[in-house]
């Protein structure tokens, strides 16, 4: 699986707030905020950064287009759970969406998923305060 990690870092007040409230809920917090966020990751991979209905149309150099329907790269983005709680991980088992991601030889970068959670990575503070919110009924 491409697995691409981030790390993000709260306000000192949310941080105090978090480390007073009862550890289950933090660990509610951070799943809910990770699974939601690589759902967003997921979602933006497989529809943003690969062109669709390219069929016809010649490739566009460095982007990735989608030739399969909902088949091969597009269809096999998915959002692991195993690592739970503390982590989660969104990409692909398929080999090849590592050799777009990456490039190799000959073969130039097309990637997906970093441009995915560049574009999700400014919305997690939102995310980690609306679930906090949510459980600590502010």
């Amino acid at each position: 699986m491409v697995t691409l990690r981030t790390t993000v870092v709260g306000s000192k007040e949310l941080q105090r707030k978090l480390e007073r409230m009862d550890p289950g809920r933090n660990k509610r917090i951070m799943r809910n905020t990770l699974l939601e966020s690589a759902f967003l990751i997921q979602k933006d991979a497989a529809t943003k950064q690969i062109r669709h209905g390219a069929r016809k149309s010649p490739p566009v150099f460095g982007q990735l287009t989608n030739r399969h329907g909902g088949q091969g790269l597009v269809g096999s983005i998915k959002v692991d759970r195993g690592p739970l709680p503390f982590a989660i991980e969104a990409g692909t088992d398929k080999l090849y969406g590592a050799l777009h991601e990456f490039g190799l030889g000959h073969m130039p970068k097309r990637p997906f998923m970093q441009p995915a959670l560049d574009d999700v990575a400014p919305k997690f503070g939102e995310i980690v305060v609306k679930h906090w919110k949510r459980e600590a009924r502010l």
